[in-house]
């Protein structure tokens, strides 16, 4: 800054300034004040005297009649520094009886009294906070005053829009028969796609939101992931899994492993989306199967059961599914009733994902065989904010204010605010 103004500033607050000598903190909080003053009166005055929108007397309508300029309409805006007052133009159509404030649309400003510079505070607050505490913490940072409803209003406004895009961009990928998706830049040699879901407190009942984890090493083996998420039924998720999937190298990677729990919509989407990847049942759920049934045929916390689910693990893990089948299908025969339901269950689950299940191989291979990096994200991406203490959500609520964490989270928070997601 030019020292002029430096010498001036110091000049004009002189006394301020004597009053808090010697003591750093309050220093600091004075400048920052005076700061915000002076920012405060230096907006109000440029923006003072723009155009802001005006576009002459007249200017083409869509309904191909002509909106006139009626004159200007002042609006009051909240920003990090203040308020301050808005006066653009304001046009309307005779024809369609349409109107048009072009400043607003230009600038990014939307139905609420938010600046673009508040509103994306807020919102960035309440990727993580809910939506009470995200107002404490604006007070605290800029001394303004936001109410908890206004920024879950932002917050639902901004997700919608990351929301409409998106299935904006999976429509047009299902309705174009080439699948004409760019190619990734810097594909992994490996890359995993993983799958689960975890449920969230809405209104009416509690309800699975789909989470995917794709992750990879880069160039220079650090690790890197990209997230999905939503409430979408399987089908829908697993194109947007795919789509997510694409955009990280799905088809340039050397190989491509797929990771889950063995539940039905996981093994589909597998089937549907990824027929390449070598699938994995997730190690640590075939064992909590094998250790659920030894609890019911010994009792939970005996020795039996612990040495009956070591054996079987055991032979799990080194790939001995066959034998490990044989043994529960001669079981079948000396129990009955619930114990007998316990082995028949555990049986289905390993035949049914018996070729999922070589962990022997897969470990040659180096392949991860859990799923912790989902399981992880179920809790990181959806119950860090969506299932903190008492929350339950609406619909529309839950599913905006996850879009916008997984952008945040996917690092693609300044291409988002770029869009003007308030004036969408």
């Amino acid at each position: 800054m030019d020292s002029r103004i430096l010498d001036l500033l110091q000049e004009c607050y002189a006394e301020e300034f004597s009053l808090v000598r010697g003591n750093f903190q309050e220093l600091e909080d004075l400048v920052v004040a005076l700061m915000r003053d002076v920012g405060k009166g230096l907006l109000q005055r440029i923006v003072s005297e723009q155009a802001n929108g005006y576009k002459g007397s007249s200017m083409a309508c869509s309904c191909g009649g002509s909106m006139r300029f009626v004159g200007n309409r002042s609006k009051n805006i909240h920003t990090t520094v203040g308020w301050i007052t808005l006066k653009r133009a304001y046009y309307h159509c005779p024809q369609c009886q349409r109107s048009c404030l072009p400043y607003d649309q230009a600038s990014g400003l939307g139905s609420e009294a938010l600046s673009v510079g508040l509103a994306k505070a807020c919102c960035l607050l309440a990727v993580d906070d809910s939506f009470e505490q995200t107002a404490t913490k604006i007070k605290e940072l800029f001394g303004e005053d936001v109410s908890a409803k206004t920024i879950e209003r932002v917050v639902h406004q901004v997700g919608s829009v990351i929301l409409n895009q998106q299935n904006q961009e999976l429509e047009g990928l299902l309705n174009d028969k080439n699948k004409n998706i760019p190619a990734c830049k810097n594909p992994p040699e490996r890359l995993y796609i993983t799958a689960d879901g975890t449920t969230v407190h809405e209104t009416d009942a509690w309800h699975e939101s789909k989470v995917g984890v794709i992750y990879w090493e880069d160039g220079d083996f650090e690790p890197d992931q990209y997230y999905v998420g939503g409430f979408d039924e399987s089908k829908r998720f697993g194109w947007n899994l795919w789509l997510g999937a694409c955009r990280c190298g799905l088809r340039e990677a050397g190989e491509v492993v797929y990771i889950g729990d063995g539940a039905a919509w996981v093994r589909s989407i597998h089937e549907a989306h990824f027929g390449r990847a070598t699938f994995i049942v997730d190690w640590y759920h075939a064992k909590e199967h094998i250790w659920d049934c030894a609890k019911v045929l010994y009792g939970e916390g005996t020795s039996a059961a612990e040495k009956w689910a070591e054996h079987r693990c055991g032979l799990l893990w080194e790939g001995r599914t066959r034998k490990l089948l044989r043994d529960l299908h001669k079981r079948r025969k000396r129990h009955r009733g619930r114990k007998l339901e316990a082995i028949k269950g555990l049986y289905r689950y390993i035949k049914t994902n018996q070729q999922q299940m070589r962990y022997d191989v897969f470990r040659a291979n180096g392949y991860d065989i859990g799923s912790g990096a989902v399981e992880g994200a179920c809790k990181h991406v959806v119950g860090k904010r969506l299932k903190q203490s008492g929350m339950i959500w609406t619909r529309p609520g839950s599913s905006a204010t996850l879009a916008l964490r997984i952008t945040w989270l996917n690092e693609q928070w300044n291409q988002l605010w770029l869009r003007k997601p308030l004036a969408a």
